[in-house]
């Protein structure tokens, strides 16, 4: 497996999610096949000329490149700002999936939502860090919401007049 890794800014909850979902250590190892995987493959390039090899800064989660024999990460290693900004909107969705398949179900049982985040934060390695409760909470409203949406769009459309 390679060790030659991108650095990615991300918010704390989704950094933590992560580890935890990879094995709980970094560098994360991404799936071989998974979408991000292959994204990162067919997105790194050849260090630009003149471009320093990036370093981990604060907050920066490391994510080693996958390794393919037409695809070496020695070679190809290099993320664009555009290529990390794709990257961390497929996670960030991956992370939305997640939320949604463990509590959309258990929240139409009637119990307490502040009760469903924390225990989906205990169970995905999420630490309570003054925000993470509170973020994760309005992501979930917010899909609940888009969900509640589509469903009446669709009931008023098949509603015979």
């Amino acid at each position: 497996m390679s060790q030659i890794c991108i650095y990615l800014k991300m918010p704390s909850y989704l950094r933590q999610w992560l580890i935890h979902r990879h094995g709980g250590s970094e560098p994360i190892s991404l799936v071989r096949g998974s979408a991000e995987s292959d994204f990162l493959k067919k997105s790194t390039i050849k260090l630009p000329d003149g471009v320093m090899p990036p370093r981990q800064q604060e907050g920066e989660l490391a994510i080693c490149i996958p390794y393919y024999k037409c695809h070496d990460p020695r070679t190809y290693n290099y993320l664009s700002k555009n290529g990390k900004s794709c990257l961390l909107e497929m996670l960030k969705n991956d992370f939305k999936v997640d939320l949604w398949e463990y509590l959309h179900d258990i929240d139409r049982c009637g119990s307490e939502l502040n009760g469903l985040i924390y225990q989906f934060m205990e169970l995905r390695g999420i630490k309570e860090d003054g925000t993470s409760s509170d973020t994760i909470k309005k992501i979930y409203q917010r899909k609940r919401n888009s969900y509640k949406t589509a469903l009446n769009r669709k009931k008023k459309k098949n509603i015979p007049t």
